[in-house]
C-alpha cells in the first residue's frame, strides 16, 4: 500500500480554520467596496503592532517592498553601503540594491545560519569599504524564523554609527532576548521587515508585506512611499511606489493573527519532536538553538553531507522536502559583478551545500512526524557502514 504524502506546508488545514472569520471580512469588504486601504488595512496594521509591541506598523504588498521601502524611509540610498549575510533568500539583498546602495556580505555563525557579530566586527575595523560613504546600515536576516544575536549586533551598530534594518520576513512571532528583556524579532533594530508570502508562519493568500517601527517619521515616510509618494489626494512629496497592501489580504491576516501564536506553539512542539526522533543520528544534525532566541519555527532545518540522498529517501517515500538555500548570494549570477568569489564565506558555502528542509507546518501529526523520524533515521542506518569504510580508508 502506497503511503499517503506528507505536504511541506498545509495551507488547506489554515484555510478551514479562519474561512468563517475570512467569509464574514470579505462580505464586509464587498458592501463597503473598500478593496484599496479602508478599514482592513488600517485594522490589520494596528493589531499587528499591538502583536508586535511596536508603535507603527505600515502595511506593503510584499515582503520585499518592506525592504526596500524600509532601507529608502531610514534615508539610506546611492552611495551608501548596507551589509547583510549571503546565506538567505534573494530578496534580501535584492532590496539593498534596489534602495541604490552598495550591499556588502559577512559571513555567519555556521551552527545558527544567522549573522556572525565576530565576522561583522572585522570586516568594519578593516575599514575597507565598498562604497563612497561606507556603511550606513546592517541588515540581518531571522534566518528560518531563529532570531540573529540582536543585542551583540546592536552593540556592534551602535559603536559605528548604523541603522539596522532587520530582515524578519520569515520571524513572526519569533522573540529574542535584549539588554532589556525579550522582544519580537522586527522590533529590536531601527525597522523590522515582514513578507505574508502565503507559506510563512503569518501568511497572506497572496502577496503582502509590513514594517514595523519604534520611529514616526521613518513610519510616515514609508507610508507616503508605499503610495506614489502621496500626502494627500493629489499632492505628492516625493516619487514613490505603487506598494500597498490588498484590503482582501488584510482580512486573511487579521483572521490568522488571531491564531499565530498558537500555531507556533504548535511548530516549536512539533520542532521538539523532531529532535528528539533525530537525537541518535549523527549524520543529520538540526541547526543548533540559542539562549538568547525564540524561533517560530518557519522552517525546521538540518545538516547532512549526503543531502541529495537523503532527499531523494524522503521523496522515495512521499515525504516533502525542501532546501533553503543552496547558492549563496555571493555566488549568484545576480551578484557576479561584485567581485566576491567561492571560498570568501566558508560558513556560508558549508551550510548551503547540506541544509535540508523537513516538512514543518502547525497541523502536522504524531503518525507523520513519526515517519519522517524513522525514513531518516533508515537513510541513516544504510549510509553508516559507507560513512565506516570511509573513516578506516582515511585512517591508513
Amino acid at each position: 500500500m502506497k503511503n499517503t504524502r506528507i505536504s511541506f506546508v498545509d495551507l488547506q488545514a489554515q484555510n478551514a480554520e479562519i474561512k468563517d472569520d475570512v467569509d464574514a471580512a470579505f462580505a464586509q469588504i464587498h458592501r463597503t467596496t473598500s478593496y484599496i486601504g479602508g478599514e482592513a488595512v488600517v485594522g490589520f496594521e494596528q493589531e499587528f503592532a499591538a502583536y508586535l509591541d511596536a508603535p507603527y506598523v505600515v502595511g506593503v504588498s510584499s515582503g520585499t517592498d518592506a525592504l526596500r521601502i524600509a532601507l529608502l524611509a531610514a534615508g539610506i540610498g546611492a552611495g551608501d553601503e548596507v551589509i547583510t549575510v549571503p546565506m538567505t533568500f534573494i530578496a534580501t539583498a535584492e532590496a539593498i540594491v534596489q534602495s541604490g546602495a552598495a550591499v556588502t556580505f559577512v559571513d555567519i555563525d555556521a551552527s545558527t545560519g544567522n549573522m556572525s557579530p565576530e565576522a561583522l566586527q572585522s570586516y568594519l575595523a578593516a575599514g575597507k569599504y565598498r562604497s563612497v560613504n561606507g556603511p550606513k546600515a546592517i541588515m540581518p536576516v531571522h534566518l528560518y524564523g531563529a532570531p540573529a544575536p540582536m543585542s551583540e549586533l546592536r552593540a556592534i551598530a551602535e559603536a559605528h554609527g548604523l541603522k539596522i534594518i532587520e530582515d524578519a520576513c520569515q520571524a513572526h512571532g519569533a522573540r529574542v532576548a535584549l539588554e532589556s528583556g525579550w522582544v519580537r524579532a522586527g522590533t529590536a533594530g531601527t525597522a523590522g521587515c515582514f513578507s505574508f508570502y502565503p507559506g510563512k508562519n503569518l501568511g497572506a493568500w497572496g502577496e503582502g508585506g509590513a514594517i514595523a517601527t519604534h520611529d514616526p517619521e521613518l513610519a510616515a515616510r514609508a507610508s507616503w512611499l508605499r503610495d506614489h509618494g502621496r500626502i494627500s489626494h493629489y499632492a505628492h512629496r516625493e516619487c514613490g511606489y505603487n506598494a500597498r497592501l490588498d484590503s482582501l489580504q488584510a482580512a486573511v491576516l487579521r483572521a490568522k493573527l488571531k491564531r499565530l501564536d498558537r500555531w507556533n506553539a504548535q511548530r516549536r512542539g512539533i520542532a521538539e519532536r523532531y529532535r528528539e526522533l533525530l537525537a541518535a543520528i549523527e549524520i543529520v544534525a538540526p541547526l543548533e538553538t540559542t539562549s538568547y532566541s525564540e524561533s517560530c519555527h518557519h522552517l525546521f532545518v538540518v545538516r547532512c553531507e549526503a543531502r541529495e540522498q537523503l532527499r531523494a529517501a524522503l521523496n522515495a517515500a512521499s515525504i516533502d522536502c525542501g532546501i533553503h538555500y543552496p547558492i549563496p548570494l555571493h555566488l549568484q549570477p545576480a551578484f557576479a559583478g561584485e567581485g566576491y568569489a567561492r571560498g570568501d564565506f566558508p560558513n556560508s558555502e558549508l551550510l548551503a551545500d547540506a541544509v535540508l528542509s523537513l516538512p514543518m507546518h502547525p497541523h502536522l501529526r504524531e503518525s507523520e512526524l513519526t515517519r519522517i523520524g524513522k525514513v531518516v533515521a533508515d537513510f541513516a542506518m544504510a549510509c553508516a557502514p559507507r560513512a565506516e569504510s570511509h573513516r578506516a580508508l582515511g585512517a591508513r
